[in-house]
């Protein structure tokens, strides 16, 4: 019998079953979902207002309307946020856009998916 209790012990650790701790992620770590977190309005005019504020900006002509999911063509330059915008909004440093007539596309560079539309005014 008392050897089994330390083989039942060595099984619970091994499991994860010792301590709670050991099995759950410490409480305020953030669990990456894998999914582009949109930006919020805030952030969206902070954006807005730099592109504003930048000279001649190219614009993209693509075949069709740009829409939120959109996997923009490896040959179509996707353009870096102003340095300002990515210091005063640091989610967003990662991202690129490109501008299409009267919106804005925030895209995921690694994927080349359109994950937000900002309406240019």
């Amino acid at each position: 019998m008392r050897a089994t209790v330390p083989l039942i012990l060595f099984g619970m650790v091994a499991l994860g079953c010792g301590s709670p701790a050991l099995s759950q992620p410490a409480q305020g770590t953030p669990i990456e979902t894998g999914e582009p977190i949109p930006l919020s309005a805030e952030k969206q005019k902070m954006i807005l207002d730099q592109v504003k504020a930048s000279p001649d900006l190219p614009e993209t002509n693509l075949n069709e309307p740009v829409r939120i999911g959109m996997v923009i063509p490896p040959e179509v330059e996707l353009l870096e946020l102003p340095q300002d915008a990515a210091t005063a909004v640091p989610t967003v440093t990662t991202y690129n856009y490109l501008i299409a007539g009267n919106q804005i596309a925030i895209v995921e560079p690694e994927s080349r998916k359109v994950i937000q539309l900002i309406k240019r005014q």
